[in-house]
């Protein structure tokens, strides 16, 4: 099997993964679904946090945080649904504002998304994607 490594555009001076995982003592999970003409902004203050832009970088897609797991539980999540994410117990909760218009005239979907895999904590939000979307991104995270 060949894997090909897709570029990633980097956007606003960002420090780049391979950087990244040097400087923290987690696993840097990516996903490996993203459209190809999405550019990144990355920060470390105090999560790692990954801000996946539209090509013209100007609309916020999926924001997806890092750090270091710790436990989860269905107390932690009392208004979430539980979904699977290659394998591990994950948190799916809709924004209370979904389906209505933005002050740019979008329409709201998505929400935010929690779990633990390989010992590190992810917090995935999006108010352009739907659920479905944001599922597929989560599992392509390695």
């Amino acid at each position: 099997m060949v894997i090909t490594a897709k570029e990633i555009k980097y956007n606003h001076n960002s420090i780049t993964i391979p950087e990244i995982k040097k400087k923290v003592d987690f696993t840097v999970l990516t996903p490996q679904n993203i459209p190809d003409n999405w550019t990144l902004d990355t920060k470390i203050e105090p999560m790692v946090m990954l801000h996946y832009m539209n090509s013209k970088d100007t609309k916020l897609m999926v924001a997806i945080h890092l750090g270091r797991g710790f436990p989860l539980s269905n107390e932690d999540f009392p208004h979430s649904q539980q979904v699977d994410i290659n394998g591990n117990k994950g948190y799916f909760q809709e924004w209370i504002d979904s389906g209505e218009v933005d002050k740019y005239g979008a329409t709201i979907t998505g929400g935010l998304l929690n779990w633990v895999q390989d010992g590190t904590y992810v917090e995935m939000n999006s108010s352009r994607l739907s659920k479905e979307k944001m599922l597929e991104i989560a599992s392509s995270m390695n």
